[in-house]
Protein backbone atom coordinates (compact mmCIF):
# COMPACT_ATOMS: atom_id res chain seq x y z
CA UNK A 1 0.00 0.00 0.00
CA UNK A 2 1.39 3.13 -0.97
CA UNK A 3 2.36 5.47 1.79
CA UNK A 4 -0.30 7.98 3.16
CA UNK A 5 0.18 12.00 2.36
CA UNK A 6 -1.19 14.77 3.87
CA UNK A 7 -3.97 15.42 5.16
CA UNK A 8 -3.52 12.63 6.87
CA UNK A 9 -3.53 11.28 9.38
CA UNK A 10 -7.15 12.38 10.05
CA UNK A 11 -8.42 13.22 13.89
CA UNK A 12 -10.79 11.37 15.62
CA UNK A 13 -12.74 12.26 18.62
CA UNK A 14 -13.05 9.76 21.27
CA UNK A 15 -16.40 10.98 23.03
CA UNK A 16 -18.35 9.04 25.64
CA UNK A 17 -17.00 5.42 24.68
CA UNK A 18 -17.64 6.44 20.91
CA UNK A 19 -15.55 7.39 17.93
CA UNK A 20 -16.52 10.51 15.69
CA UNK A 21 -15.74 12.74 12.57
CA UNK A 22 -16.80 16.04 12.07
CA UNK A 23 -14.75 17.98 9.47
CA UNK A 24 -16.18 17.14 6.28
CA UNK A 25 -13.26 16.68 4.45
CA UNK A 26 -11.74 13.85 6.73
CA UNK A 27 -15.00 12.20 6.15
CA UNK A 28 -14.22 12.38 2.60
CA UNK A 29 -10.96 11.23 3.07
CA UNK A 30 -11.55 8.01 4.54
CA UNK A 31 -13.90 6.97 2.27
CA UNK A 32 -12.13 7.58 -0.83
CA UNK A 33 -8.36 6.82 0.30
CA UNK A 34 -8.98 3.72 2.82
CA UNK A 35 -12.41 2.35 1.82
CA UNK A 36 -14.06 3.51 5.70
CA UNK A 37 -17.43 4.75 5.40
CA UNK A 38 -18.43 4.88 8.87
CA UNK A 39 -22.52 5.48 9.76
CA UNK A 40 -23.76 8.78 9.58
CA UNK A 41 -25.30 10.09 13.22
CA UNK A 42 -25.97 13.48 13.35
CA UNK A 43 -29.15 15.31 12.18
CA UNK A 44 -30.18 18.47 10.81
CA UNK A 45 -29.76 21.93 13.02
CA UNK A 46 -32.96 22.94 11.95
CA UNK A 47 -35.04 20.01 11.79
CA UNK A 48 -33.39 17.79 15.05
CA UNK A 49 -35.78 15.35 15.48
CA UNK A 50 -36.07 14.37 12.06
CA UNK A 51 -34.04 10.84 11.40
CA UNK A 52 -34.13 9.72 8.31
CA UNK A 53 -31.67 11.63 6.75
CA UNK A 54 -28.84 11.98 8.81
CA UNK A 55 -25.90 13.92 8.44
CA UNK A 56 -22.73 14.67 9.95
CA UNK A 57 -20.79 13.19 12.38
CA UNK A 58 -20.14 9.59 11.53
CA UNK A 59 -19.11 6.90 14.37
CA UNK A 60 -16.79 4.92 13.39
CA UNK A 61 -16.69 1.27 14.86
CA UNK A 62 -13.84 0.58 17.43
CA UNK A 63 -12.13 -1.86 15.55
CA UNK A 64 -12.15 0.53 12.21
CA UNK A 65 -9.97 2.90 14.51
CA UNK A 66 -8.03 0.46 15.39
CA UNK A 67 -6.95 -0.75 11.68
CA UNK A 68 -6.89 3.51 10.96
CA UNK A 69 -4.59 4.07 13.98
CA UNK A 70 -1.88 1.06 12.74
CA UNK A 71 -2.19 2.09 9.18
CA UNK A 72 -1.60 5.91 10.50
CA UNK A 73 -4.22 7.28 8.61
CA UNK A 74 -6.18 8.63 12.17
CA UNK A 75 -5.34 8.97 15.25
CA UNK A 76 -7.77 9.53 18.64
CA UNK A 77 -8.29 12.34 20.53
CA UNK A 78 -10.19 12.71 23.84
CA UNK A 79 -12.51 15.29 22.49
CA UNK A 80 -14.23 16.32 26.11
CA UNK A 81 -10.75 16.85 27.50
CA UNK A 82 -9.38 18.82 24.61
CA UNK A 83 -12.02 21.03 24.53
CA UNK A 84 -12.47 22.05 28.04
CA UNK A 85 -9.26 22.93 27.88
CA UNK A 86 -9.61 24.99 24.64
CA UNK A 87 -12.55 26.66 26.43
CA UNK A 88 -10.87 27.64 29.41
CA UNK A 89 -7.96 29.38 27.26
CA UNK A 90 -10.37 31.26 25.23
CA UNK A 91 -10.93 33.21 28.25
CA UNK A 92 -7.94 35.22 26.70
CA UNK A 93 -9.71 38.04 25.03
CA UNK A 94 -7.01 37.51 21.78
CA UNK A 95 -7.76 34.09 21.48
CA UNK A 96 -11.66 34.44 21.78
CA UNK A 97 -11.32 37.47 18.60
CA UNK A 98 -9.22 35.28 16.38
CA UNK A 99 -11.90 32.60 16.43
CA UNK A 100 -14.92 35.11 16.28
CA UNK A 101 -12.71 36.31 12.95
CA UNK A 102 -12.37 32.53 12.02
CA UNK A 103 -16.36 32.54 11.93
CA UNK A 104 -16.85 35.79 10.03
CA UNK A 105 -14.35 34.86 7.29
CA UNK A 106 -16.31 31.72 6.83
CA UNK A 107 -19.36 33.52 6.24
CA UNK A 108 -18.12 36.22 3.72
CA UNK A 109 -16.83 33.35 1.89
CA UNK A 110 -20.65 31.79 1.89
CA UNK A 111 -21.90 35.20 1.16
CA UNK A 112 -19.23 35.93 -1.83
CA UNK A 113 -20.77 32.24 -2.98
CA UNK A 114 -24.26 33.35 -2.54
CA UNK A 115 -23.81 36.62 -4.41
CA UNK A 116 -21.94 34.80 -7.42
CA UNK A 117 -24.77 32.19 -7.81
CA UNK A 118 -27.48 34.93 -7.69
CA UNK A 119 -25.17 36.77 -10.27
CA UNK A 120 -25.14 33.82 -12.37
CA UNK A 121 -28.99 33.56 -12.26
CA UNK A 122 -29.62 36.90 -13.37
CA UNK A 123 -27.64 37.12 -15.78
CA UNK A 124 -29.21 33.74 -17.30
CA UNK A 125 -32.75 35.33 -17.07
CA UNK A 126 -30.72 39.01 -18.86
CA UNK A 127 -29.75 36.77 -21.71
CA UNK A 128 -33.37 34.67 -22.15
CA UNK A 129 -34.72 38.03 -22.25
CA UNK A 130 -32.75 39.88 -24.24
CA UNK A 131 -34.32 39.09 -27.59
CA UNK A 132 -37.38 40.25 -26.61
CA UNK A 133 -39.34 43.03 -28.99
CA UNK A 134 -41.26 44.38 -26.34
CA UNK A 135 -40.81 47.03 -23.93
CA UNK A 136 -41.69 45.22 -21.19
CA UNK A 137 -39.56 42.30 -22.19
CA UNK A 138 -36.33 44.87 -22.22
CA UNK A 139 -37.49 46.25 -18.56
CA UNK A 140 -37.08 43.16 -17.66
CA UNK A 141 -34.00 42.23 -19.28
CA UNK A 142 -32.27 45.51 -17.74
CA UNK A 143 -33.22 44.84 -14.29
CA UNK A 144 -32.12 41.27 -14.39
CA UNK A 145 -28.75 43.28 -15.98
CA UNK A 146 -28.34 45.50 -13.04
CA UNK A 147 -29.13 42.96 -10.20
CA UNK A 148 -26.43 41.06 -12.05
CA UNK A 149 -23.31 43.85 -11.70
CA UNK A 150 -24.65 44.58 -8.31
CA UNK A 151 -24.40 41.01 -7.33
CA UNK A 152 -21.19 40.55 -8.96
CA UNK A 153 -19.60 43.64 -7.28
CA UNK A 154 -20.59 42.09 -3.77
CA UNK A 155 -19.08 38.98 -4.86
CA UNK A 156 -15.73 40.39 -5.55
CA UNK A 157 -16.06 42.17 -2.04
CA UNK A 158 -16.05 45.79 -3.41
CA UNK A 159 -19.79 46.50 -2.40
CA UNK A 160 -20.15 44.52 0.47
CA UNK A 161 -22.05 45.86 3.36
CA UNK A 162 -21.71 44.03 6.95
CA UNK A 163 -25.50 44.05 6.98
CA UNK A 164 -25.17 41.64 4.04
CA UNK A 165 -23.06 39.67 6.02
CA UNK A 166 -24.41 39.55 8.99
CA UNK A 167 -27.86 38.18 7.04
CA UNK A 168 -26.67 34.68 6.60
CA UNK A 169 -25.81 31.99 9.51
CA UNK A 170 -22.87 29.84 9.52
CA UNK A 171 -23.22 26.27 11.74
CA UNK A 172 -19.46 25.44 12.04
CA UNK A 173 -19.85 21.44 11.47
CA UNK A 174 -15.97 20.68 12.77
CA UNK A 175 -13.96 22.02 15.54
CA UNK A 176 -10.81 22.51 13.80
CA UNK A 177 -10.46 26.23 14.23
CA UNK A 178 -11.33 25.94 17.78
CA UNK A 179 -8.96 23.36 19.35
CA UNK A 180 -5.43 24.05 17.84
CA UNK A 181 -3.57 21.36 17.00
CA UNK A 182 -1.00 22.04 20.12
CA UNK A 183 -3.85 21.21 22.31
CA UNK A 184 -4.82 18.13 20.02
CA UNK A 185 -1.40 16.55 19.83
CA UNK A 186 -1.42 17.04 24.32
CA UNK A 187 -4.49 14.51 24.25
CA UNK A 188 -3.62 12.00 21.30
CA UNK A 189 -1.48 9.78 23.09
CA UNK A 190 -2.50 8.42 25.77
CA UNK A 191 -6.27 8.33 24.46
CA UNK A 192 -4.85 6.66 21.69
CA UNK A 193 -3.50 3.94 23.35
CA UNK A 194 -7.24 2.62 24.71
CA UNK A 195 -8.35 1.74 21.11
CA UNK A 196 -7.91 -1.73 22.10
CA UNK A 197 -10.02 -3.62 20.22
CA UNK A 198 -8.58 -6.28 18.16
CA UNK A 199 -10.14 -7.19 14.93
CA UNK A 200 -8.26 -9.19 12.52
CA UNK A 201 -11.01 -9.41 10.16
CA UNK A 202 -11.64 -5.75 10.10
CA UNK A 203 -8.29 -4.32 9.43
CA UNK A 204 -8.07 -7.38 6.89
CA UNK A 205 -11.03 -6.55 4.34
CA UNK A 206 -9.88 -2.84 4.84
CA UNK A 207 -6.71 -3.11 3.48
CA UNK A 208 -7.83 -5.34 0.70
CA UNK A 209 -9.65 -2.78 -0.56
CA UNK A 210 -13.29 -3.88 0.78
CA UNK A 211 -15.73 -1.21 2.35
CA UNK A 212 -18.01 -2.43 5.31
CA UNK A 213 -21.11 -1.69 7.24
CA UNK A 214 -23.10 -3.30 10.05
CA UNK A 215 -23.76 -6.46 8.93
CA UNK A 216 -26.77 -6.71 11.91
CA UNK A 217 -30.12 -7.21 9.72
CA UNK A 218 -28.33 -10.04 7.59
CA UNK A 219 -26.91 -11.77 10.85
CA UNK A 220 -23.43 -10.77 10.83
CA UNK A 221 -21.18 -8.84 11.84
CA UNK A 222 -20.09 -6.89 8.65
CA UNK A 223 -21.68 -6.42 5.57
CA UNK A 224 -19.09 -6.29 2.87
CA UNK A 225 -18.84 -4.37 -0.06
CA UNK A 226 -16.00 -4.56 -3.20
CA UNK A 227 -16.27 -0.57 -3.67
CA UNK A 228 -18.30 2.01 -2.24
CA UNK A 229 -21.91 0.42 -1.36
CA UNK A 230 -23.52 3.15 -3.02
CA UNK A 231 -21.56 1.87 -6.38
CA UNK A 232 -22.57 -1.78 -5.18
CA UNK A 233 -24.11 -4.50 -3.30
CA UNK A 234 -22.44 -6.63 -0.76
CA UNK A 235 -20.90 -9.32 -1.65
CA UNK A 236 -20.07 -10.77 1.77
CA UNK A 237 -21.85 -11.28 4.87
CA UNK A 238 -18.55 -11.48 7.50
CA UNK A 239 -18.19 -12.29 10.93
CA UNK A 240 -14.72 -12.93 12.82
CA UNK A 241 -14.59 -15.57 15.25
CA UNK A 242 -11.28 -16.74 17.53
CA UNK A 243 -8.84 -19.36 16.10
CA UNK A 244 -9.55 -21.64 18.56
CA UNK A 245 -13.20 -20.78 19.17
CA UNK A 246 -16.01 -22.88 18.74
CA UNK A 247 -18.67 -21.89 16.08
CA UNK A 248 -22.49 -22.82 17.43
CA UNK A 249 -23.88 -24.70 14.42
CA UNK A 250 -26.87 -22.08 14.77
CA UNK A 251 -24.76 -19.66 13.85
CA UNK A 252 -23.49 -21.63 10.61
CA UNK A 253 -27.10 -22.26 9.77
CA UNK A 254 -28.44 -19.31 10.43
CA UNK A 255 -25.71 -17.10 8.75
CA UNK A 256 -25.70 -19.50 5.37
CA UNK A 257 -29.47 -19.75 4.61
CA UNK A 258 -29.67 -15.78 5.50
CA UNK A 259 -26.72 -14.85 3.41
CA UNK A 260 -27.30 -17.19 0.45
CA UNK A 261 -31.08 -15.79 0.63
CA UNK A 262 -30.12 -12.52 -0.29
CA UNK A 263 -27.45 -13.65 -3.13
CA UNK A 264 -24.58 -13.03 -0.76
CA UNK A 265 -21.84 -15.65 0.86
CA UNK A 266 -21.52 -16.07 4.39
CA UNK A 267 -17.93 -15.23 4.99
CA UNK A 268 -15.61 -16.22 8.63
CA UNK A 269 -12.97 -15.50 9.07
CA UNK A 270 -9.99 -15.24 12.30
CA UNK A 271 -6.63 -14.42 12.73
CA UNK A 272 -4.33 -17.88 12.61
CA UNK A 273 -1.65 -17.49 15.15
CA UNK A 274 1.90 -17.25 14.75
CA UNK A 275 3.67 -20.66 14.58
CA UNK A 276 7.03 -21.82 13.82
CA UNK A 277 9.92 -20.76 11.48
CA UNK A 278 8.04 -21.04 8.42
CA UNK A 279 5.21 -19.23 9.89
CA UNK A 280 6.98 -16.23 11.88
CA UNK A 281 3.94 -14.37 11.51
CA UNK A 282 -0.07 -14.59 12.80
CA UNK A 283 -2.11 -13.68 9.75
CA UNK A 284 -6.26 -13.92 9.09
CA UNK A 285 -7.69 -16.93 6.98
CA UNK A 286 -11.09 -16.53 5.73
CA UNK A 287 -13.60 -19.21 4.75
CA UNK A 288 -17.20 -18.96 2.47
CA UNK A 289 -19.98 -21.27 3.20
CA UNK A 290 -22.66 -20.98 0.69
CA UNK A 291 -25.89 -22.80 2.03
CA UNK A 292 -26.83 -25.36 -1.31
CA UNK A 293 -29.60 -27.26 -0.49
CA UNK A 294 -32.94 -24.82 0.10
Amino acid sequence: MAALEPPFPVRVARIAGRYLVFDNEAAALLRRQVNTNGVLVGTAPQQPTQNIFLGLPIELRPEEVEALVRKGAAYVVDGAAAHRETLQSYRDPVRRQAYVDSLRKQKEIAHAALAERSAQRAAEVAAKLKGSKNKKGAAAAAAAAAVSADSSEQADGTAASSSQVKSIGVTPTSSTDLVPASITAEHRRADELSVDEEAPLCRHLLNNGYHMTPGLRFGAQYSVYPGDPLRFHAHFMASQYDWDEPIPILDIVAGGRLATAVKKAFLLGGEQPAGGEEESKAQVRTFCLEWAAM
